[in-house]
Order: C-alpha cells, then sequence, then structure tokens
C-alpha cells in the first residue's frame, strides 16, 4: 500500500483517486499522508471509512443516498450534523406531502361519481399524477444496541507482566519489560509497524513463548479476537449454527439482529462458512468475541471489514462493556472514543499513558514544543559561548581626565576672547 502511494505522488497527478488509503497504515504513515494532502496542489477524491482522517482531510463531503448524490461543503463532522438537519426537514416535507395526497384523494373519492363535479376530479387525479413525490426518510441501518453479559467480576489485576523478553532472532521486541492489567483498564497499544503490537497481545493472552512471568488474576475470563482466529470457524456449519456453540444464552432473533450489526442481514445468517469472503469470516469471528460472557477482552484491528455504522455500534457497546479490555487498532476515532489508556512499545519497554487518546496525542505535541524550545535554547547559548570577546574598555585615570578637562576649559576661554576682540574691531570699522 506504500509503495502504491508513493508511485502515485511521485507521478504529481492533477487528480489523486484514493480508495481506502488508510487500509494496512500504521499511524506514523497515516499522519505522514495527511501532512503531505493537506499540502498537496491538485484535487483528492477519497472513499474513507476513517473519521478523523476524513475530519482532518477533507473539504466536501458527497454522500450517495436514495439514488442520488448529496453534497455537503464540509468535513465529516459537518456532513453528520447537517444531515440530520436534511433528514428531518425531508422528513417533514415528506409528511406534508402525504397530507395533501391523502385530502385530495379524499375530494377525488367523493366527486367522482357525481357527474358535475367529474372534470374537477379528474384534474385533482392529473395535478397527483404530475407531483414530485418526495421520497420517506428511509433508515439505512437500525441503531441496534450490542449488549455484553459478563458474569464474574474479576480480581483488581488482571494480568501482570513481570521481566518480559521476546525477540525474533536479532529483532528484539521487548527487554525484561513490566506492566499491569487492572479491572476496569480499556488500553489501545498503538505505534507504527514492526513494533510488537500484535505479539505483546499475544503475551498478554498467553500463547506467545517468552522469557519472564505471565500471571492471570483471580476470575478472568478472557476473549481473543486475531486474524488466526478465522481458523477455528467451522467451515460446514451456517454463520448462525456458528454463532450458537459459542453458549450465548440468545435466541435466534437476539442472533439475526446481532448479526445484522456485523453486515449479515436477513438470509445472510443461512450461509455456510466456507462460502464466505476473509472479511466477512473476520466478522463472524468478531460477533462470536463480542457475545462471550467474557471479562476480559483482547481485540487485534476489529474494525477491518467494518463500515461506519457498525463501527459506531461496536464503540458504543464497548463504551457501555463493564470488563476490562485491550485494543490493537490504527483507527484514531475507534480508539479516541474506546481507550482511556494508551500502551507504547518504546526502547523495548511498555510505556503506560494513564488518559485517552486526545490527551496523548496533546501531551505528546508539549513534549515536542519543549524539546524543540530546549534544543534552540542550547543552540542560542553554544552561539555565547562561542562569539569573539568584545574590545575591553581603557578607562583614564581620575587625574589625567581632570588635567585635560582643565586644558579643554582654557582652550574653549581663549577662543571666546578672540572671538569677542575680533567683533570690536568689526564694529568699530
Amino acid at each position: 500500500m506504500r509503495v502504491l502511494l508513493a508511485k502515485m505522488i511521485l507521478a504529481k497527478p492533477d487528480l489523486l483517486l484514493l480508495d481506502e488509503p488508510t487500509n494496512h497504515l500504521d499511524l506514523p504513515s497515516i499522519e505522514w499522508l495527511e501532512k503531505y494532502l493537506q499540502h498537496y496542489q491538485g484535487a483528492v477524491v477519497i472513499v474513507s471509512h476513517d473519521k478523523y482522517f476524513l475530519n482532518r482531510m477533507v473539504t466536501k463531503i458527497i454522500e450517495l443516498y436514495q439514488k442520488e448524490l448529496h453534497v455537503y461543503n464540509g468535513n465529516y463532522e459537518f456532513y453528520e450534523t447537517e444531515k440530520e438537519v436534511r433528514v428531518e426537514m425531508q422528513q417533514k416535507a415528506f409528511e406534508n406531502q402525504q397530507d395533501y395526497i391523502r385530502q385530495n384523494e379524499r375530494l377525488v373519492e367523493r366527486f367522482r361519481a357525481k357527474a358535475s363535479k367529474a372534470a374537477m376530479a379528474q384534474s385533482i387525479m392529473k395535478k397527483l399524477d404530475k407531483l414530485d413525490r418526495i421520497e420517506d426518510v428511509s433508515v439505512e441501518r437500525p441503531n441496534i444496541r450490542i449488549n455484553f453479559r459478563v458474569d464474574k467480576t474479576p480480581g483488581k489485576v488482571l494480568v501482570e507482566l513481570d521481566d518480559i523478553s521476546k525477540s525474533f532472532g536479532e529483532h528484539t521486541i521487548l527487554d525484561h519489560a513490566k506492566a499491569e492489567i487492572e479491572r476496569g483498564d480499556k488500553i489501545a497499544l498503538i505505534g507504527a509497524n514492526g513494533k510488537g503490537k500484535s505479539t505483546l497481545l499475544r503475551i498478554i493472552a498467553g500463547i506467545e513463548p517468552i522469557e519472564g512471568d505471565r500471571k492471570w488474576g483471580h476470575n478472568v475470563e478472557e476473549s481473543f479476537y486475531a486474524q488466526h482466529q478465522l481458523e477455528s470457524l467451522n467451515l460446514n456449519n451456517t454463520i448462525l449454527d456458528e454463532m450458537r456453540s459459542c453458549g450465548a444464552q440468545m435466541t435466534d432473533a437476539e442472533l439475526r439482529t446481532l448479526l445484522g450489526c456485523f453486515l449479515f442481514s436477513g438470509d445472510d445468517a443461512d450461509k455456510k462458512i466456507k462460502v464466505l469472503s476473509g472479511g466477512e469470516k473476520a466478522r463472524v469471528a468478531l460477533a462470536k468475541t463480542m457475545i462471550s460472557k467474557a471479562n476480559f477482552l483482547m481485540l487485534d484491528e476489529p474494525t477491518n471489514h467494518l463500515d461506519m455504522h457498525s463501527c459506531d455500534l461496536l464503540i458504543d457497546a464497548l463504551k457501555k462493556y463493564e470488563g476490562s479490555l485491550v485494543i490493537v487498532s490504527h483507527d484514531r476515532h475507534f480508539i479516541s472514543k474506546t481507550a482511556n489508556k494508551i500502551w507504547e512499545i518504546v526502547d523495548h519497554q511498555i510505556k503506560e499513558f494513564k488518559g485517552g487518546y486526545d490527551e496523548w496525542v496533546a501531551w505528546n505535541e508539549r513534549m515536542a514544543a519543549q524539546a524543540k524550545q530546549l534544543a534552540a535554547s542550547k543552540k542560542d547559548e553554544q552561539k555565547a559561548n562561542t562569539a569573539p570577546a568584545p574590545a575591553p574598555v581603557v578607562k583614564e585615570k581620575p587625574v589625567e581626565a581632570a588635567s585635560k578637562n582643565q586644558a579643554i576649559n582654557k582652550e574653549q576661554k581663549k577662543n571666546c576672547k578672540n572671538n569677542s576682540a575680533s567683533f570690536s574691531r568689526q564694529k568699530k570699522h
């Protein structure tokens, strides 16, 4: 993905057409792409489900809704606000038009049989036929609530990592690192690709061999979602059968409703797992994770393959979730809405920031500004130390200065006498 983007950028086209450009990019790459596109001289058209990216990048939103294109001059937040206003206005206009149609239809029914009023009834019918009908506001996707069931309350500490080391050959991920996950933590594990985020998530889950000590806490019931979980799906099951196999006490109607959140509507729930695409299998595995009774969730890129609406439903569910969780994600909107702690792997250690993503970004900006200011002050100090010393000021001795002043005064008096005598002679003359 990065190579393809680089090729396009080097070509310097007048128009860039980007379809989900932030997919498969890590946070530093996404931030670099944002900065580049903000200063790009040409026009850019983007298809994206990344709200954070759209808010920072675009100045116009074009929405395909009810087979028409609707234009909003602003970013995604502006679009969301204006869309609500537009939908409300359309709904009122639709209801007013329906009242008008019903009233006229009653008139037609009333006067159709009367010969004297038949022409008027015919005229009303022609007028209704020519009427430009306003469409009803259709709810494209219902706002379904995903409710978690947490049976057990765990102890204060869910997972303890002590003196953890992990490397792949010469590539070191962790070196004698320590960390704790406490009850109520909702941790976002972020950073560049290759830093070991998914490896750390597997270490937390207890499925990655390590050097050091990793301990589960009391009453912890975990559920782990990652791409490799697709292998555990039974290919001969239908989607509904696979959901039933989780053991969750949910009716088929509840399961079908939940599957609707993960883009499986109607008869899709009766499809066999073996005919699904990779993205569809990932959504099934995520849905299975969501309906478990776990009090500790570990989610590796859970928003991949989800649209904006499904992502919003998942965010809403995780905000209400009473358990603890660790998320690996590059979706900044998702992280900012769900996490109350940020973890990074820095210098082979786990660095924890107690706060949400927006607070972490603001803190990083302050640290960068302070570092820049400190570097500038050090540079000024070095310049001052290396600058040539000013020439010393030679001060006259008091006696020499006094004699010099006396000589100047005598000279001034002499000049005054000469000038006075000269003036007298000129006057007599």
